[in-house]
Protein backbone atom coordinates (compact mmCIF):
# COMPACT_ATOMS: atom_id res chain seq x y z
CA UNK A 1 0.00 0.00 0.00
CA UNK A 2 1.14 3.56 -0.82
CA UNK A 3 -0.39 6.90 -0.81
CA UNK A 4 -1.15 8.16 -4.17
CA UNK A 5 1.02 11.79 -4.29
CA UNK A 6 -1.66 13.38 -6.63
CA UNK A 7 -4.83 12.25 -5.01
CA UNK A 8 -3.48 12.43 -1.45
CA UNK A 9 -5.33 8.67 -1.27
CA UNK A 10 -4.27 4.97 -0.11
CA UNK A 11 -3.98 2.76 -3.14
CA UNK A 12 -3.47 -0.85 -2.94
CA UNK A 13 -2.72 -3.71 -5.08
CA UNK A 14 -2.75 -7.37 -4.27
CA UNK A 15 0.20 -9.91 -5.50
CA UNK A 16 0.42 -13.70 -5.79
CA UNK A 17 4.05 -13.96 -4.84
CA UNK A 18 5.72 -11.68 -2.20
CA UNK A 19 8.46 -10.69 -4.39
CA UNK A 20 6.32 -9.59 -6.51
CA UNK A 21 5.03 -7.43 -4.27
CA UNK A 22 8.17 -6.36 -2.94
CA UNK A 23 9.54 -5.36 -6.07
CA UNK A 24 6.15 -3.37 -7.04
CA UNK A 25 6.68 -1.57 -3.72
CA UNK A 26 10.52 -0.84 -4.24
CA UNK A 27 9.57 0.89 -8.08
CA UNK A 28 7.03 2.97 -6.33
CA UNK A 29 9.31 3.85 -3.38
CA UNK A 30 11.81 4.78 -6.07
CA UNK A 31 9.66 6.45 -8.44
CA UNK A 32 8.50 8.75 -5.71
CA UNK A 33 11.89 8.99 -4.24
CA UNK A 34 13.30 10.63 -7.48
CA UNK A 35 9.54 12.34 -8.54
CA UNK A 36 9.19 10.07 -12.02
CA UNK A 37 5.70 8.70 -9.96
CA UNK A 38 3.08 8.85 -12.20
CA UNK A 39 -0.24 7.88 -11.03
CA UNK A 40 -3.45 5.36 -12.64
CA UNK A 41 -5.30 8.49 -13.37
CA UNK A 42 -2.57 10.86 -14.77
CA UNK A 43 -1.47 7.59 -16.83
CA UNK A 44 -4.84 7.06 -18.15
CA UNK A 45 -5.01 10.65 -19.68
CA UNK A 46 -4.44 11.01 -23.55
CA UNK A 47 -3.10 13.67 -26.25
CA UNK A 48 -6.91 15.05 -26.80
CA UNK A 49 -6.91 15.96 -22.65
CA UNK A 50 -3.28 18.00 -22.89
CA UNK A 51 -4.34 19.49 -26.59
CA UNK A 52 -8.03 20.72 -24.92
CA UNK A 53 -6.61 21.68 -22.36
CA UNK A 54 -3.96 24.22 -23.53
CA UNK A 55 -6.80 25.31 -26.17
CA UNK A 56 -8.65 26.33 -22.61
CA UNK A 57 -5.93 27.93 -20.88
CA UNK A 58 -5.26 30.38 -23.39
CA UNK A 59 -6.22 33.94 -22.13
CA UNK A 60 -7.62 35.03 -25.31
CA UNK A 61 -9.96 32.14 -27.12
CA UNK A 62 -11.56 34.65 -29.40
CA UNK A 63 -8.11 35.08 -31.15
CA UNK A 64 -8.31 34.24 -34.70
CA UNK A 65 -5.22 32.18 -34.40
CA UNK A 66 -6.79 29.64 -31.68
CA UNK A 67 -9.36 29.15 -34.55
CA UNK A 68 -6.94 27.88 -37.01
CA UNK A 69 -5.67 25.54 -34.13
CA UNK A 70 -9.23 24.66 -33.50
CA UNK A 71 -9.75 23.37 -37.03
CA UNK A 72 -6.25 22.16 -37.46
CA UNK A 73 -6.75 20.04 -34.01
CA UNK A 74 -9.99 18.49 -35.11
CA UNK A 75 -9.18 18.33 -39.03
CA UNK A 76 -6.02 15.91 -38.25
CA UNK A 77 -4.44 15.88 -34.42
CA UNK A 78 -7.52 14.12 -33.10
CA UNK A 79 -8.32 12.03 -35.76
CA UNK A 80 -4.74 10.41 -35.25
CA UNK A 81 -3.62 11.03 -31.47
CA UNK A 82 -7.09 11.86 -29.84
CA UNK A 83 -7.29 8.56 -28.16
CA UNK A 84 -3.49 8.02 -27.42
CA UNK A 85 -2.58 7.89 -24.20
CA UNK A 86 0.29 10.46 -23.58
CA UNK A 87 3.02 7.72 -22.38
CA UNK A 88 2.70 5.82 -25.71
CA UNK A 89 3.53 8.61 -28.00
CA UNK A 90 6.89 8.30 -29.58
CA UNK A 91 9.44 10.36 -31.44
CA UNK A 92 9.34 7.80 -34.17
CA UNK A 93 5.31 8.23 -34.53
CA UNK A 94 5.74 11.84 -34.50
CA UNK A 95 8.15 11.64 -37.61
CA UNK A 96 6.37 9.31 -39.06
CA UNK A 97 2.76 11.26 -39.01
CA UNK A 98 4.70 14.55 -40.05
CA UNK A 99 5.60 12.65 -43.18
CA UNK A 100 2.22 11.58 -43.66
CA UNK A 101 1.18 14.50 -43.66
CA UNK A 102 3.80 16.01 -46.07
CA UNK A 103 3.05 13.28 -48.44
CA UNK A 104 -0.79 13.11 -47.70
CA UNK A 105 -1.81 10.05 -46.20
CA UNK A 106 -2.30 11.34 -42.44
CA UNK A 107 -5.48 10.44 -40.89
CA UNK A 108 -7.70 13.17 -41.12
CA UNK A 109 -11.61 14.10 -40.34
CA UNK A 110 -13.95 11.83 -41.65
CA UNK A 111 -15.48 13.59 -44.52
CA UNK A 112 -12.55 15.74 -45.75
CA UNK A 113 -11.49 15.84 -49.06
CA UNK A 114 -7.95 14.06 -49.58
CA UNK A 115 -4.57 16.31 -50.12
CA UNK A 116 -3.19 13.81 -53.28
CA UNK A 117 0.30 16.38 -53.12
CA UNK A 118 -0.15 16.85 -49.46
CA UNK A 119 -0.38 19.57 -46.70
CA UNK A 120 1.84 22.67 -47.46
CA UNK A 121 4.74 23.41 -44.76
CA UNK A 122 2.70 26.20 -43.50
CA UNK A 123 -0.18 24.49 -43.06
CA UNK A 124 1.93 21.84 -41.10
CA UNK A 125 3.16 24.31 -39.08
CA UNK A 126 -0.49 25.22 -37.95
CA UNK A 127 -0.93 21.76 -37.31
CA UNK A 128 2.24 21.18 -34.70
CA UNK A 129 1.61 23.86 -32.84
CA UNK A 130 -1.76 22.91 -30.97
CA UNK A 131 0.12 19.50 -31.02
CA UNK A 132 3.19 20.21 -29.76
CA UNK A 133 2.07 23.08 -27.30
CA UNK A 134 -0.60 20.06 -25.81
CA UNK A 135 2.84 18.11 -24.86
CA UNK A 136 4.39 21.16 -23.19
CA UNK A 137 1.42 21.77 -21.10
CA UNK A 138 1.31 17.84 -20.41
CA UNK A 139 5.17 18.00 -19.02
CA UNK A 140 4.10 21.43 -17.59
CA UNK A 141 1.06 19.63 -15.44
CA UNK A 142 3.22 16.70 -14.77
CA UNK A 143 1.70 14.55 -16.64
CA UNK A 144 4.69 13.53 -18.74
CA UNK A 145 8.18 13.54 -17.91
CA UNK A 146 9.29 15.41 -21.31
CA UNK A 147 8.39 15.98 -24.35
CA UNK A 148 8.68 13.46 -27.35
CA UNK A 149 7.74 15.93 -29.79
CA UNK A 150 11.18 18.34 -28.88
CA UNK A 151 13.14 18.15 -31.77
CA UNK A 152 10.85 16.74 -34.52
CA UNK A 153 11.91 18.36 -37.97
CA UNK A 154 9.37 19.84 -39.77
CA UNK A 155 9.00 21.02 -43.38
CA UNK A 156 10.83 24.52 -43.96
CA UNK A 157 8.05 27.37 -44.74
CA UNK A 158 8.81 29.82 -47.91
CA UNK A 159 8.07 33.16 -46.98
CA UNK A 160 6.18 35.01 -48.91
CA UNK A 161 7.57 36.60 -52.12
CA UNK A 162 7.88 40.53 -50.74
CA UNK A 163 6.06 42.37 -53.62
CA UNK A 164 6.04 45.99 -54.19
CA UNK A 165 4.39 48.65 -56.12
CA UNK A 166 5.64 51.68 -57.06
CA UNK A 167 3.91 55.28 -56.88
CA UNK A 168 2.31 54.98 -60.14
CA UNK A 169 0.98 51.23 -59.98
CA UNK A 170 -0.46 52.34 -56.50
CA UNK A 171 -1.96 55.76 -57.72
CA UNK A 172 -3.43 52.75 -60.95
CA UNK A 173 -4.44 50.61 -58.65
CA UNK A 174 -6.49 53.17 -56.74
CA UNK A 175 -8.12 54.75 -59.38
CA UNK A 176 -9.19 51.40 -61.19
CA UNK A 177 -10.53 51.18 -57.67
CA UNK A 178 -12.67 54.30 -57.63
CA UNK A 179 -14.27 53.24 -61.13
CA UNK A 180 -14.92 49.72 -60.50
CA UNK A 181 -16.12 49.86 -56.99
CA UNK A 182 -16.14 52.76 -54.77
CA UNK A 183 -14.78 55.77 -53.65
CA UNK A 184 -14.76 54.28 -49.96
CA UNK A 185 -13.19 51.32 -51.48
CA UNK A 186 -10.34 53.18 -53.43
CA UNK A 187 -9.44 55.27 -50.40
CA UNK A 188 -8.95 52.16 -47.98
CA UNK A 189 -6.64 50.71 -50.35
CA UNK A 190 -4.93 54.30 -50.75
CA UNK A 191 -4.68 54.39 -47.29
CA UNK A 192 -3.37 50.50 -46.84
CA UNK A 193 -0.72 51.22 -49.73
CA UNK A 194 0.61 54.85 -48.54
CA UNK A 195 0.24 54.48 -44.11
CA UNK A 196 0.88 50.58 -44.38
CA UNK A 197 -2.25 50.02 -42.18
CA UNK A 198 -3.13 45.97 -41.74
CA UNK A 199 -6.45 45.48 -43.71
CA UNK A 200 -7.86 44.15 -40.19
CA UNK A 201 -6.60 47.93 -39.00
CA UNK A 202 -8.01 49.62 -41.82
CA UNK A 203 -10.98 47.50 -41.27
CA UNK A 204 -11.06 48.24 -37.06
CA UNK A 205 -10.83 51.88 -37.73
CA UNK A 206 -13.33 54.35 -37.13
CA UNK A 207 -14.55 57.89 -37.70
CA UNK A 208 -13.20 59.15 -34.26
CA UNK A 209 -9.67 57.46 -34.91
CA UNK A 210 -8.88 60.26 -38.16
CA UNK A 211 -7.60 63.37 -37.05
CA UNK A 212 -7.48 65.44 -39.73
CA UNK A 213 -6.09 68.46 -37.44
CA UNK A 214 -3.03 66.72 -36.35
CA UNK A 215 -2.85 64.51 -39.57
CA UNK A 216 -3.23 61.67 -37.45
CA UNK A 217 -4.97 58.13 -37.76
CA UNK A 218 -4.67 56.39 -34.70
CA UNK A 219 -4.32 52.48 -34.84
CA UNK A 220 -6.28 50.64 -31.18
CA UNK A 221 -7.79 47.58 -32.96
CA UNK A 222 -7.92 45.00 -35.42
CA UNK A 223 -10.67 43.42 -37.60
CA UNK A 224 -10.20 39.93 -36.77
CA UNK A 225 -12.55 36.39 -36.44
CA UNK A 226 -13.21 34.20 -33.18
CA UNK A 227 -12.81 30.66 -32.69
CA UNK A 228 -16.41 29.86 -34.29
CA UNK A 229 -15.34 31.50 -37.28
CA UNK A 230 -17.21 34.93 -36.57
CA UNK A 231 -16.05 38.70 -37.47
CA UNK A 232 -15.55 40.35 -34.51
CA UNK A 233 -13.21 44.09 -33.94
CA UNK A 234 -10.34 42.79 -31.52
CA UNK A 235 -10.55 45.08 -28.46
CA UNK A 236 -6.43 45.60 -28.80
CA UNK A 237 -4.30 46.07 -31.99
CA UNK A 238 -1.51 42.96 -32.98
CA UNK A 239 0.68 43.98 -31.06
CA UNK A 240 1.10 46.37 -28.08
CA UNK A 241 3.71 48.48 -30.87
CA UNK A 242 0.61 47.95 -33.10
CA UNK A 243 -1.22 50.52 -30.86
CA UNK A 244 0.27 54.10 -32.57
CA UNK A 245 -0.58 57.27 -34.41
CA UNK A 246 0.41 57.07 -37.78
CA UNK A 247 0.70 60.44 -40.27
CA UNK A 248 -1.97 61.37 -42.99
CA UNK A 249 -0.07 61.95 -46.15
CA UNK A 250 -1.02 65.42 -47.55
CA UNK A 251 -2.70 64.02 -50.20
CA UNK A 252 -4.98 61.81 -48.62
CA UNK A 253 -6.82 64.97 -46.21
CA UNK A 254 -9.52 66.04 -48.81
CA UNK A 255 -10.42 62.44 -49.55
CA UNK A 256 -10.37 61.70 -45.70
CA UNK A 257 -12.00 64.66 -45.17
CA UNK A 258 -15.57 63.59 -47.42
CA UNK A 259 -15.22 59.89 -45.78
CA UNK A 260 -15.83 60.97 -42.16
CA UNK A 261 -17.88 64.60 -42.84
CA UNK A 262 -21.04 64.88 -40.77
CA UNK A 263 -20.91 61.11 -39.18
CA UNK A 264 -20.25 59.97 -35.86
CA UNK A 265 -17.01 59.70 -34.47
CA UNK A 266 -17.68 55.71 -32.91
CA UNK A 267 -18.86 54.43 -36.19
CA UNK A 268 -16.44 52.68 -38.89
CA UNK A 269 -14.73 54.77 -40.85
CA UNK A 270 -15.20 52.02 -44.09
CA UNK A 271 -18.65 50.33 -43.21
CA UNK A 272 -20.28 47.97 -44.42
CA UNK A 273 -23.58 48.33 -46.83
CA UNK A 274 -25.29 47.98 -43.49
CA UNK A 275 -23.22 50.16 -41.39
CA UNK A 276 -21.49 47.45 -39.29
CA UNK A 277 -17.35 47.44 -39.32
CA UNK A 278 -16.57 45.77 -43.60
CA UNK A 279 -15.90 41.89 -43.20
CA UNK A 280 -12.01 41.28 -44.27
CA UNK A 281 -13.03 37.82 -45.54
CA UNK A 282 -15.76 39.69 -48.02
CA UNK A 283 -14.18 42.70 -49.09
CA UNK A 284 -11.07 40.52 -50.36
CA UNK A 285 -13.45 38.21 -52.64
CA UNK A 286 -15.71 40.71 -53.54
CA UNK A 287 -13.67 43.95 -54.21
CA UNK A 288 -10.32 43.41 -54.18
CA UNK A 289 -9.79 40.49 -56.36
CA UNK A 290 -12.01 42.07 -58.77
CA UNK A 291 -9.83 45.56 -58.82
CA UNK A 292 -6.34 43.89 -59.28
CA UNK A 293 -7.72 41.65 -61.94
CA UNK A 294 -8.68 45.13 -63.74
CA UNK A 295 -5.51 46.76 -62.71
CA UNK A 296 -3.70 44.37 -63.85
CA UNK A 297 -1.26 44.46 -60.70
CA UNK A 298 1.78 41.92 -59.97
CA UNK A 299 0.97 38.12 -59.73
CA UNK A 300 0.15 37.25 -55.93
CA UNK A 301 -0.26 40.62 -54.71
CA UNK A 302 -2.24 40.88 -51.59
CA UNK A 303 -3.67 43.45 -49.12
CA UNK A 304 -0.23 42.70 -47.21
CA UNK A 305 1.34 43.68 -50.54
CA UNK A 306 0.44 47.05 -49.82
CA UNK A 307 1.79 47.38 -46.60
CA UNK A 308 5.03 46.34 -48.05
CA UNK A 309 4.61 49.42 -50.56
CA UNK A 310 4.38 51.71 -47.86
CA UNK A 311 7.05 50.45 -46.08
CA UNK A 312 9.32 50.82 -49.38
CA UNK A 313 7.67 54.21 -50.89
CA UNK A 314 8.94 55.57 -47.15
CA UNK A 315 12.86 54.12 -47.66
CA UNK A 316 12.77 55.40 -50.93
CA UNK A 317 11.57 58.80 -49.54
CA UNK A 318 14.23 58.75 -46.31
CA UNK A 319 12.49 56.89 -43.73
CA UNK A 320 15.10 55.14 -41.28
CA UNK A 321 14.78 51.74 -39.45
CA UNK A 322 12.90 53.68 -36.37
CA UNK A 323 10.54 55.49 -38.52
CA UNK A 324 9.41 52.59 -40.29
CA UNK A 325 9.07 50.62 -37.32
CA UNK A 326 6.69 53.11 -35.98
CA UNK A 327 4.61 53.34 -38.59
CA UNK A 328 4.05 49.71 -39.41
CA UNK A 329 3.76 48.96 -35.94
CA UNK A 330 6.53 46.29 -35.45
CA UNK A 331 7.37 45.01 -32.31
CA UNK A 332 10.50 45.07 -33.01
CA UNK A 333 13.40 46.99 -35.53
CA UNK A 334 14.65 43.53 -36.32
CA UNK A 335 11.03 42.23 -37.68
CA UNK A 336 11.72 45.85 -40.15
CA UNK A 337 15.44 44.84 -40.93
CA UNK A 338 14.75 41.16 -41.59
CA UNK A 339 11.81 42.96 -44.19
CA UNK A 340 13.55 45.31 -46.01
CA UNK A 341 16.88 45.40 -45.60
CA UNK A 342 17.82 45.24 -49.18
CA UNK A 343 15.45 48.51 -49.54
CA UNK A 344 17.37 50.79 -47.65
CA UNK A 345 20.37 52.04 -49.46
CA UNK A 346 23.91 51.40 -48.88
CA UNK A 347 25.66 54.47 -47.59
CA UNK A 348 28.29 53.22 -46.62
CA UNK A 349 30.52 55.47 -49.35
CA UNK A 350 28.62 58.39 -48.56
CA UNK A 351 29.24 57.70 -45.10
CA UNK A 352 33.24 57.24 -44.85
CA UNK A 353 33.41 60.47 -47.31
CA UNK A 354 31.84 62.28 -44.16
CA UNK A 355 34.53 60.54 -41.92
CA UNK A 356 36.95 62.10 -44.02
CA UNK A 357 35.36 65.59 -44.67
CA UNK A 358 35.25 65.55 -40.33
CA UNK A 359 39.04 64.33 -40.55
CA UNK A 360 40.08 67.23 -42.84
CA UNK A 361 37.98 70.16 -40.83
CA UNK A 362 39.21 68.80 -37.51
CA UNK A 363 42.99 68.74 -38.84
CA UNK A 364 42.59 72.30 -40.40
CA UNK A 365 41.24 73.67 -36.98
CA UNK A 366 44.65 72.02 -35.41
CA UNK A 367 46.66 73.62 -37.62
CA UNK A 368 45.43 76.92 -37.96
CA UNK A 369 45.23 77.05 -33.67
CA UNK A 370 48.91 75.69 -33.68
CA UNK A 371 49.52 78.96 -35.61
CA UNK A 372 48.44 81.41 -33.77
CA UNK A 373 50.13 80.24 -30.69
Amino acid sequence: MHINPDTRREVSKSFEKKPDAEAYRTKIENSLREDTYISAETAALTVADAVTAWMNSKKEPGDASMAKYDDAVKNYVLPRWGTTRLSAVKRTDIDQWVSALQGGSAPRREGMRAHTGGLAPATIKTILVPFNAGLRFAVTEGWIRRSPSKGVETPRVESDPVIFLTHVQLDHLVSTASDTATPADALMIAVMGNIGLRIGEVGALTVGAVDLERRRITVTATFTTDRNHRPVVGRRAKTTAGTRDVPIPPHLIDDLRAQVRGRAANVPLFPSSTGTHLSVSNWRNRVWSKVTAEAGTPDGLTPKGLRHTAASLAIAAGADVLMVQRMLGHADAKETLNTYAKLFPDRMDEVTERMSKAREKALRKRTASQGKS
